[in-house]
């Protein structure tokens, strides 16, 4: 209802997104005003032209400029720390330097933390505190389970003795220390929590978990409270401060312990996810502590199934009612000016419960039923927060509310590298052809004229930017010609279907001085497909097209006409092709500021 009067009082229509339509890309733009050719961020990841490794986008955690050796102990003197790597000026500045306050909360790209906000909270793209994009820990007592290839989390063996568990949970990497050379422990150079669990002899329905001087009480199926945690660097004087929750799956007859990734403390940040640093503290010492990890639910134990659909739901829940209160504590202070905020829930759950949701995916029945309404639900809930902002509309207030993009099935997944080595684009060294995954050390960069790399990037071996390029830039045009035709024309044979709905030139949609770095090619797939996740790291299997086996089933890294965004507003909109782009040229002409000279858009009124 609250949807429906937001439409009546104005519009309600398609919201044109970026190519790709991947968020980090499209909230870069609307952050901004321009492309990626300018803000620098075309995918999650690109490649480093020097190695061909993959990279992340969107910020990077660069050495100090200066250190001092103590022993065995490298103090950082000058420079180092998180660094953004998105590129230009927020539109939010051009308000806050004429005093208009701008409250921006859990925008993605915005890690380290924007500081040309009044207040703000950093969203996607915030990494764990771990520095990785979100990484789990699962302990069992069961030695034949097994998790071939798990990523993004580490899976722990443990034995039951006399009814206790002893275990560590690893954190951050003792950065400052001199790494320990010991291939046979990745994790030498890891700090560690130790913790124990004991066991009730007489019952299976819940356990205590003693962990740096505390004692939890772990009911079964059931997630604890945040936990806050410390890790030592350094003796006395490095420490960093963590947050996490624990999920006891079973006690018995396989003691099952699952903690999510351990979350940057808002409290005493190990990394800058507020500004100003003390709003995190006050959040937390008014609400409680909060998810800071980008994408704040779990998805890749999900994908591996060492959380079924229950415990991922369980989850979500908590992260949506979190995400709530946290409205309602900064929407009950905010007085005037601009107000952002995101619930990336409708993102984050809309992956990984589409096919509980779609009975046309391939793995539906694989989905536990009792969630085939969640994203349903999930929308009701939406229309919660909107009626908390709607009685604040009036004729000096601007109401927008938008998605970067839309959403689609993920069924059957496109090894896009896999397509270019046996269509003589990509060739792999001698010996590497009877792998049955490969990486790009195993690509024979002086036979190879393309590759992949990312969602939807396709990149030429360019003489000249890459490492071993071969392609001479003349012969770009023709080869981009050749490959767009190609890829157009496959046909799924199981289902007769292109996975490939059109291939687009960078320099169609692309403007500024960081084009020349972006793939050549944007690959956009048909709904119902997307590039593989061996093909995202730049790797090659023994299919080009399969079913896609992961609970990550919806996903909108396709063409991105077939996945726009939807747009409300209070006031009638006069464009009649309104795009992403448009939006923060919009804020700021309705704020009395004149478009700045790098946006491309325009006002939508």
């Amino acid at each position: 209802p609250n949807f429906k009067k937001l439409a009546e009082m104005g519009s309600f229509m398609k919201l044109g997104t970026t190519m790709p339509a991947l968020s980090p890309v499209a909230w870069s733009s609307f952050i901004t005003g321009t492309t990626p050719g300018s803000h620098g961020i075309a995918d999650f990841i690109t490649r480093d032209p020097a190695t061909y490794l993959p990279v992340f986008s969107i910020f990077e955690n660069r050495d100090p400029e200066i250190t001092f050796k103590i022993g065995d102990i490298n103090m950082p003197i000058k420079g180092g720390g998180p660094v953004n790597l998105r590129k230009g000026t927020p539109f939010w500045s051009y308000l806050t330097e004429r005093g208009i306050p701008s409250w921006i909360s859990k925008i993605p790209t915005n890690y380290p933390v924007e500081e040309t906000a009044t207040k703000a909270i950093s969203g996607m793209g915030t990494p764990d505190l771990t520095d990785a994009y979100g990484l789990f820990s699962y302990y069992t007592s069961d030695p034949f389970e097994d998790y071939p290839g798990v990523s993004g989390g580490t899976v722990h063996y443990v034995d039951v003795t006399d009814n206790t568990v002893r275990a560590d949970l690893l954190g951050p990497m003792k950065s400052l220390r001199t790494p320990k050379d010991d291939s046979r422990d990745p994790y030498a150079n890891a700090t560690k929590v130790p913790f124990k669990v004991y066991l009730d002899p007489d019952q299976d329905d819940a356990v205590r978990l003693d962990i740096q001087g505390r004692s939890l009480l772990l009911r079964k199926g059931e997630y604890s409270e945040w936990v806050q945690l410390d890790f030592e660097l350094l003796p006395v004087i490095g420490t960093v401060s963590g947050i996490a929750r624990f999920l006891v799956k079973q006690v018995r007859p396989t003691f099952q312990l699952y903690i999510t990734p351990i979350n940057i403390d808002p409290a005493k940040q190990a990394g800058p996810v507020t500004y100003p640093a003390e709003v995190g503290a006050e959040i937390a010492r008014d609400i409680g502590a909060f998810w800071t990890k980008g994408l704040p639910c779990d998805t890749k134990p999900f994908d591996y199934r060492i959380i079924n659909d229950y415990e991922y739901v369980k989850q979500a829940e908590l992260v949506l009612d979190e995400r709530m209160r946290l409205f309602d504590y900064q929407w009950s202070r905010f007085k005037e000016g601009l107000f952002f905020f995101y619930v990336s829930s409708t993102d984050q759950d809309a992956h990984m419960l589409w096919r509980n949701m779609d009975p046309t995916h391939p793995l539906h029945s694989e989905g536990d039923p009792r969630f085939s309404g969640y994203i349903l639900d999930m929308y009701q809930r939406m229309d919660e927060l909107v009626g908390k902002v709607l009685p604040a509309v009036d004729d000096d207030t601007l109401l927008l509310i938008c998605s970067d993009h839309g959403f689609a099935q993920f069924g059957r997944q496109f090894h896009l590298n896999s397509w270019l080595r046996d269509n003589g684009w990509l060739t792999l060294k001698p010996g590497a052809e009877n792998k049955e995954e490969t990486s790009v050390f195993d690509i024979d960069w002086n036979r190879t004229a393309a590759y992949g790399m990312g969602f939807n990037g396709l990149y030429l071996n360019l003489k000249g930017r890459e490492a071993q390029g071969i392609v001479e830039p003349e012969k770009a045009g023709s080869m981009m010609t050749k490959l767009r035709r190609e890829l157009e024309s496959v046909s799924d044979p199981s289902t007769g279907t292109r996975p490939v709905a059109k291939v687009y030139s960078r320099d169609e949609l692309y403007t500024g001085e960081m084009t020349p770095m972006m793939p050549e090619l944007l690959v956009g797939y048909t709904p119902g497909y997307r590039n593989s996740s061996q093909s995202f790291m730049g790797s090659t299997g023994s299919e080009i097209i399969n079913l896609n086996p992961w609970a990550w089933s919806g996903d909108h890294s396709m063409a991105f006409q077939m996945v726009p965004g939807p747009l409300f507003s209070n006031r009638k909109v006069a464009k009649a092709a309104p795009s992403i782009l448009d939006l923060p040229v919009t804020i700021l002409d309705w704020f009395g500021v004149e478009k700045p000279s790098q946006m491309v858009g325009s006002s939508i009124f």
